[in-house]
């Protein structure tokens, strides 16, 4: 009883607020929680997740638009941030998922929707698929708002975007939003710096907002109303919502249909590539002063909504007409849903691919020693603080004497013994091991390296082999190579292993599947879900 008071009480409070739904919002990561922010600010109730206190403290900064009690940390040992690893933001989310329920489920309680706003590009909100997932208990009316990044972020911001866009759009969601960082700097770009994010939240912010405030303003007559439950509707179609506005210079339904196409293909907001024959759902809203209604007859209106119909072919159509204060401009909203990507999406998929391919091709150049030549047997200072501790360390009666450098191999045998000893305590047991001989039988396995092509002839060596020692020593030198601490190493014997045959290192390629290194999960994962797709 007292639960449905409250919820009652909650609901009732919306209406009183002029809200036709009640949104509760939950930010995650940095841009997430400005949007959220900015909705608090709308009036709706709003908190924010993160994995860095820094970003979640910066509220305070702003008036406390987040109350502190709905600002949660989720990171992982006090780190400061996810520094672009969508992989330590997700595994943040799963670390917390339970506390994520917790205070979701009370800060949600009697929402109509639940937006998710998200970043799609850093660490921490490009990990909003695992923040779904751990929703998933709780049955929420979701829709997710996420920004895209723009073209001139890194390759990393694009590869985590689309990776999540490829997760979240097959979530069981209510509702995707889109948001396109690179139209809205373009839209902006005179704005001054330290304005520029605020301006933009509020252009993202506010379709949404005006839509669910459409009957609550005094001034406004509706003379054909779009009222909550068609907003529900079309928020809630299951698909990517593109919202708008666009000013008409009069009404009549040529004006009309060339502003719904240009809402739909040239928002300031939203990607491009939305196509008008692709929409599921559509909703406009027409809005002028009294002189502006007069030019269009009800037989036009008709037309429009005949004409929306057809153009679309066959989605669901909702319409609202309201008569504005004289002096207020005459324009249309729209609101509407497709189940396609657009293709402005694709170009950031297309983008990711290839600057994402770039870096992790730098990623995997490794650093080799200049070759100096003589130099490096230059010896220019005789009273080195190195030389002065070893003639202290000699007999009396040699610390006068400079006897000739010798070579490693002219070396006395106590002397070989040990720098042997001293490689060890450096280097590992491999680094003081004899080096076989094309005679003794050596193979490449036979020494350690970070050199791609030593490890490109140790598969062709095993894929020679006449004996089964000789595979049998490559097998374990890729397993203990799989085991480096050195992440290089690690993907070079990984990829090594992919190429000899899934099947006969395949327990070596689950464990990989877990690495730290999201490099070698890949390579890893994509050779075990080929081989079980044979």
């Amino acid at each position: 009883m007292e639960l449905c008071c409250r919820l009652l009480l909650e609901v009732t409070k919306v209406k009183q607020a002029g809200k036709a739904l009640e949104i509760a919002v939950v930010g995650l990561g940095q841009a997430g929680g400005n949007l959220a922010a900015e909705m608090s600010r709308r009036g709706y109730s709003a908190m924010a997740l993160n994995t860095a206190s820094t970003d979640l403290s910066a509220f305070e900064a702003e008036g406390a638009s987040i109350p502190s009690e709905l600002r949660v940390y989720i990171g992982l040992d006090g780190h400061d941030g996810a520094g672009a690893d969508a992989s330590y933001g997700r595994e943040c989310i799963d670390a917390h998922a339970e506390l994520i329920r917790d205070r979701v489920s009370q800060h949600v309680a009697g929402a109509d929707v639940v937006l998710l706003t998200a970043g799609l590009g850093g660490g921490t909100g490009s990990a909003v698929g695992d923040l779904i997932r751990a929703l998933g208990p709780l049955s929420l009316p979701l829709v997710v708002m996420a920004t895209l990044p723009n073209e001139h972020e890194s390759g990393i911001a694009k590869v985590n975007a689309v990776k999540a866009i490829n997760v979240i759009v097959k979530e069981n969601l209510l509702g995707w939003v889109f948001v396109d960082n690179s139209r809205l700097a373009q839209a902006n770009g005179d704005v001054a710096l330290d304005r520029y994010f605020p301006v933009v939240n509020k252009q993202i912010c506010e379709p949404i907002d005006a839509f669910n405030g459409l009957n609550a303003r005094e001034d406004y007559v509706p003379i054909r109303a779009l009222d909550g439950e068609d907003f529900r509707a079309l928020l809630l179609s299951g698909g990517i919502l593109n919202v708008a506005s666009v000013s008409l210079p009069q009404l009549n339904v040529e004006t009309v249909m060339q502003g719904v196409r240009d809402a739909i293909q040239y928002s300031a907001v939203m990607p491009e590539g939305f196509s008008i024959e692709q929409l599921s759902y559509l909703g406009l809203v027409l809005e002028g002063p009294a002189a502006s209604l007069e030019q269009m007859s009800f037989a036009a209106f008709e037309q429009v909504s005949e004409q929306l119909k057809t153009e679309t072919g066959g989605a669901a159509v909702y319409l609202g007409v309201y008569r504005a204060p004289e002096g207020a401009p005459t324009q249309l909203r729209l609101i509407c849903s497709t189940h396609s990507l657009p293709s402005g999406i694709q170009e950031i998929v297309t983008s990711a691919k290839r600057e994402g391919g770039q870096l992790r091709d730098k990623l995997q150049q490794t650093l080799s020693g200049l070759d100096l030549g003589e130099i490096e047997e230059y010896e220019l200072f005789r009273t080195s603080p190195g030389a002065r501790r070893r003639l202290t360390d000699a007999p009396p009666e040699s610390r006068l004497s400079f006897p000739p450098r010798v070579k490693p191999s002219q070396a006395p045998k106590a002397t070989q013994e040990s720098s042997a000893v001293a490689a060890a305590a450096s280097g590992g047991v491999d680094s003081i091991a004899p080096k076989k001989t094309a005679s003794s039988g050596a193979t490449a396995a036979d020494s350690p390296t970070s050199d791609r092509e030593a490890y490109d002839r140790m598969v062709k060596e095993y894929q020679d082999a006449s004996s089964e020692e000789v595979r049998s020593k490559v097998a374990s030198r890729l397993e203990t190579d799989r085991k480096s601490d050195n992440s290089l190493i690690r993907y070079y014997a990984v990829r090594a292993m992919t190429k000899l045959g899934t099947d006969v290192f395949v327990d070596a390629l689950k464990a990989a599947a877990e690495d730290e290194d999201a490099t070698v999960r890949a390579v890893a994962s994509k050779a075990l879900q080929a081989h079980a797709s044979q």
